[in-house]
């Protein structure tokens, strides 16, 4: 049935050319977040309009992503992955000849065409080529790019910035991807193994209007808060077309986008605990560098290092992770994985203004040491419970995830530090006056550096909350003590 079942030979040639191409998509989905400042000064724009960068990659993607299951049974490997390295090279190209902000949006949201099915693409070649008691090494592999890259996407971007202009950071990527793309034209041989059919448009604008909604809410929240008219109407338009989506897709005969292997209760734990320490990433990199930059005072660069370490870390040991997972399966890794994570947890969570910079940079590593060790592993037993036939829908439903994970983390995790920071200031400011401090200037700043602080540290608080529930999830995955010979079945 897949479109991606080729011979092993081809397959890693597709590997290795999709992994490159992926690298650079990937790597861009992080690269702007260092040149915010620089964009609202260049164009004149606020920081609300220039966060549009992030947030329209974000919809696309999310959008788009639900589709790839078609789309990987209707088109072959080949010529897709030509069309996303051919469209995302174009808008990287467009966003470093950008004149005004909205071009460079569209540019952005190019590129997000683009990028967006790489990953489920990549994944997809991964499942259908190698069998159950290797994937977790390939998977492995899979997870170097998928944390290497935007780990270091800010570090480049800084060094970057130190002596080139903003639009470098477009100019140095297109001429490598354009390369990808001609490699590939020439290189990768096209399988005709697809499918017959049409996509359902009324499939498509569901998915848009359920996950654009819901994304778009929860990624606005945290700059518009809970009660804006607009965050609400979004949600609810969100959670309307999501299940209207599910009911629709229940209903077809060959649905966009299955929902139906959530009946699989080894896949659905698996994905929900997956989805756990996707939130538990994601609550100490958003952090971390608010905690830095607005309360320690150092430069993004500055931040970017000391947060590389762990997040490099994190990558290079993907590859021995799935390895691990490949010979003694997920429990031995939720068991280590897990602790390191809530060890890490409350280490962060007892930061002050004095915490020095060795013990940040150690804590965070642990964190994601601890998250490497079950994320990848986790996600390919989730995988592994699926038949083949039914991989693509668990490769769109997994990135689909994925997206609205990190939406959903990122706002409740910003409400969390804003709404808590101001209710600590309150608190602090009260005890000086009851104390009869002056309310000098350098006592408010040192009041607001103390709030921040308690209110990131009450993020970590609920992070660990949502980790411990992890765990216990994470105790009742279920894999064989030997994969070997089971080839599409269940783990």
């Amino acid at each position: 049935m897949s479109s991606t079942k080729t011979p092993p030979k081809q397959s890693y040639g597709f590997l290795v050319i999709l992994m490159v191409g992926a690298f650079f998509t990937v790597l861009c989905s992080t690269l702007m977040s260092n040149v915010t400042p620089i964009i609202m000064s260049k164009f004149g724009i606020s920081a609300s309009t220039a966060q549009w960068m992030t947030t329209v990659y974000m919809l696309t993607a999310g959008i788009l992503v639900p589709t790839s299951a078609f789309l990987l049974s209707k088109y072959s490997t080949r010529r897709l992955f030509l069309l996303c390295m051919g469209v995302f090279t174009i808008g990287t190209l467009l966003g470093g000849l950008a004149p005004n902000f909205a071009i460079l949006i569209i540019a952005r949201v190019i590129q997000a065409l683009g990028a967006s099915l790489v990953m489920p693409l990549l994944m997809n070649i991964l499942f259908s080529t190698f069998p159950p008691d290797k994937r977790g090494k390939a998977m492995g592999l899979f997870g170097f790019i998928l944390i290497f890259a935007p780990a270091i996407g800010p570090t480049i971007a800084g060094l970057v910035l130190e002596v080139a202009s903003w639009r470098a950071l477009f100019h140095l990527i297109w001429p490598i991807t354009l390369i990808v793309f001609l490699f590939a034209y020439f290189k990768l041989e096209s399988n005709k193994e697809t499918q017959p059919g049409r996509i359902d448009i009324l499939s498509v604008l569901l998915s848009a209007l359920a996950f654009g909604g819901i994304i778009y809410a929860f990624s606005s929240a945290g700059k518009r808060g809970w009660d804006d008219a607009v965050v609400i109407v979004s949600l609810i338009v969100g959670i309307l077309g999501l299940v209207t989506l599910i009911l629709r897709q229940n209903k077809l005969a060959e649905p966009m986008l299955s929902f139906k292997i959530f009946l699989n209760p080894k896949f659905t734990v698996s994905i929900i605990t997956f989805c756990i320490i996707l939130f538990a990433m994601y609550s100490v990199m958003i952090p971390m560098p608010i905690y830095l930059q607005s309360v320690r005072g150092i430069s993004a660069l500055k931040t970017g290092l000391l947060m590389m370490p762990g997040s490099v870390l994190m990558g290079l040991l993907m590859p021995v992770n799935g390895t691990l997972y490949d010979k003694f399966g997920v429990k031995p890794l939720v068991w280590v994985g897990f602790p390191l994570i809530l060890i890490a947890s409350v280490m962060l969570s007892q930061m002050s203004l004095s915490t020095t910079f060795f013990y940040i940079c150690l804590a965070y590593a642990l964190r994601m040491v601890g998250v490497g060790i079950v994320q990848i592993p986790m996600q390919t037993n989730s995988m592994n419970s699926l038949d083949e036939k039914e991989f693509a829908h668990g490769t769109a439903m997994t990135n689909t995830l994925q997206q609205v994970v990190g939406a959903i983390s990122s706002s409740l995790i910003i409400t969390t530090i804003t709404t808590r920071a101001t209710a600590h200031g309150k608190d602090l400011m009260k005890e000086a006056l009851q104390n009869g401090t002056a309310l000098t200037q350098q006592l408010k700043e040192t009041i607001s550096h103390q709030a921040m602080i308690a209110g990131t540290n009450d993020a970590y608080l609920i992070s660990i909350a949502v980790v411990v529930v992890g765990f216990i999830f994470g105790l009742f995955v279920k894999t064989k003590k030997s994969q070997k010979g089971a080839h599409h079945h269940g783990v």
